[in-house]
């Protein structure tokens, strides 16, 4: 891979907002988001000018936001070079999955086409992806060796849309694993009983549901705009309030709403929290932020705290 490629694959991160529906930044999502914000803004009645707010130095020029800059760029390219071949051998396990299941010897082939079978593949893809979300970002809080490369994401000061793609590449692998993992299991289940003639209702290239859960305001979960469902709703969908809520420095939000759509993998973990209003919130983790405020303890720190852990135990 020469230096051309290296840097055509720096820059997919941010020119895929203009095609890639599968990126919580696609520009349909901004758009979509940005009239949700200033709609939420006024019905919320806040004094504040809403460029004040959503605009101002903090939150797209700080330390934090130059830190979430350069991840979105280097990151990318660390997968690529370092991780790429575990990832795409990772889908080859819906190949297997699909054998065993065949050696069942179900066959449902002639339904493949059927639009229940489309439907329920595409249910299943979301429902799968969204309860491992969950799962793995459980598991990424309350394992201390995985903590301590999650904390990259909870460093950040500030939230904007950056922020999203704030992750240690150790961390990023161990989540893009189970997820895809998991999606792998799915397909090849479905392969393995409708055969490999099947649809996945999709806008854009992404799956019709998470394309919807983004369009009510998804890509707002790492922004300065508090936009809350209010509580009836919010009981079964994540809002990007209540997303804000979890990357909160506050001891009583710790390990809350760690869910990416759906609010029910919460509500039956215990880890469920809905504001009963707006909440003034300061992010970070503490004085332990200060570790994170360089590339060096981004990318390095994880890995000393980390081998730490494994001596002591």
């Amino acid at each position: 891979m020469d230096i051309t490629e290296l840097a055509q694959l720096a820059l997919s991160k941010i020119t895929g907002i203009t095609h890639n529906a599968n990126l919580r930044h696609f520009w349909v999502y901004v758009l979509c988001g940005m009239a949700i914000a200033v709609c939420a803004h006024r019905v919320g009645g806040d004094d504040r000018k809403f460029h004040s707010v959503f605009f101002k130095k903090e939150v797209w020029g700080s330390r934090s936001a130059f830190i979430d800059y350069i991840i979105l760029i280097a990151n990318p390219i660390i997968m690529v070079l370092a991780f790429d071949w575990l990832l795409k051998k990772l889908w080859s396990l819906s190949a297997i999955v699909a054998s065993g299941v065949k050696s069942f010897g179900a066959d449902l082939q002639s339904e493949s086409g059927s639009i229940w079978v489309a439907v329920a593949l595409t249910v299943s893809l979301y429902v799968v992806n969204d309860f491992m979300r969950w799962w793995l970002h459980y598991l990424q809080h309350k394992i201390p060796v995985l903590w301590e490369f999650h904390k990259i994401h909870h460093s950040a000061e500030h939230l904007n849309f950056a922020t999203a793609e704030r992750h240690h590449p150790l961390d990023a692998v161990f989540f893009l694993t189970g997820t895809i993992s998991a999606a792998a299991l799915v397909n090849g289940v479905f392969v393995g009983l409708f055969g490999d003639q099947l649809t996945v209702y999709q806008l854009g290239g992404a799956n019709v549901i998470f394309f919807g859960s983004n369009l009510i305001g998804g890509v707002l979960r790492h922004s300065p705009a508090w936009v809350s469902y209010g509580p009836r709703i919010e009981k079964w969908l994540i809002s990007p309030a209540m997303h804000q809520i979890h990357h909160s420095s506050d001891p009583k939000h710790w390990d809350k709403n760690m869910g990416g759509g759906l609010a029910i993998w919460d509500r039956m973990g215990g880890t469920l929290y809905v504001p009963k209003g707006r909440e003034e919130l300061d992010f970070g983790i503490g004085e332990e932020t200060q570790d994170y405020r360089t590339v060096y303890g981004i990318y390095i720190e994880p890995l000393i705290k980390a081998k730490r852990i494994f001596q002591r135990s």
